[in-house]
């Protein structure tokens, strides 16, 4: 009897350790299996947030194989690849399973070009970007008559020429102030007295503005645009001379 109980007792934890083993060989094998199968899907790239920069650019700075499954791919390694990219300034990226990539871009905001011995583009934060593909593709001023010395205008990294960071928070306190002045600016440039001039697309009128209260002159500029814009618009005069303290000198169109 003893004997006979002894053997149902073996025989229960022989089948015990058989279930657990064989279930334990079927979790095993699900989970290879499935990493298996998310290496076969093709990889799925959402990118959203791109304007300047295409999809496929941004997919060209990236490099992940085939066989990858989504668990082995390196986040961090995608999003500082996307990063070297001058144009782009934060990436984000995340997975979705079973197989999608989403890539999040902001991107840098071109504000104006500068007409150094070749042309580059500085940001609104004065950040300085390579043309692109050598060609002028954004409705954006130019400035000119800045220190020209190669080193002060390193790609990628921000500006390191003073007055070219002063008149880029000259055009974003502008761009703020009377955002349709900036949409017609032609050039933005400093000239051998210090004073700034702008000069318009249409016509072009000349807007010549003190090397300070640079915010003052812009509201300034605006009201006189407020009163006139019925009758005449700041292209009918030939010049507009904003340096003296709460005055507009101004020469009309003959």
């Amino acid at each position: 009897m003893k004997l006979s109980n002894r053997l149902k007792k073996i025989n229960f934890f022989f089948i015990l350790f058989f279930i657990f083993f064989v279930g334990l060989k079927l979790i095993l094998f699900s989970i290879s299996w499935s990493d298996k199968g998310n290496k076969l899907l093709p990889k799925v790239y959402n990118i959203h947030g791109n304007e300047i920069i295409s999809s496929k650019e941004i997919l060209e700075l990236i490099k992940i194989s085939k066989n990858n499954s989504l668990l082995d791919i390196d986040l961090k390694s995608i999003q500082n690849e996307i990063e070297k990219h001058p144009y782009i300034k934060i990436a984000q990226i995340t997975r979705k399973f079973p197989n999608q990539i989403n890539i999040n871009i902001l991107e840098r905001e071109p504000l104006a070009y500068l007409n150094l011995d070749e042309y580059l583009v500085v940001d609104n934060e004065g950040f300085i970007l390579p043309l692109r593909n050598g060609i002028i593709e954004f409705n954006i001023p130019t400035l000119s008559g800045f220190n020209n010395e190669k080193s002060l205008y390193p790609i990628g990294l921000k500006c390191l020429s003073t007055k070219t960071l002063e008149a880029v928070n000259y055009l974003n306190s502008a761009k703020e102030i009377f955002p349709d002045l900036v949409l017609n600016i032609s050039e933005f440039k400093i000239n051998q007295s210090d004073y700034y001039e702008m000069i318009l697309t249409e016509k072009p009128t000349k807007i010549i503005l003190k090397n300070s209260y640079f915010s003052k002159q812009i509201f300034l500029l605006k009201k006189f645009n407020d009163v006139i814009k019925f009758e005449k618009g700041l292209e009918d005069y030939k010049y507009v001379d904003l340096r003296y303290k709460n005055q507009i000198v101004v020469k009309e169109r003959i």
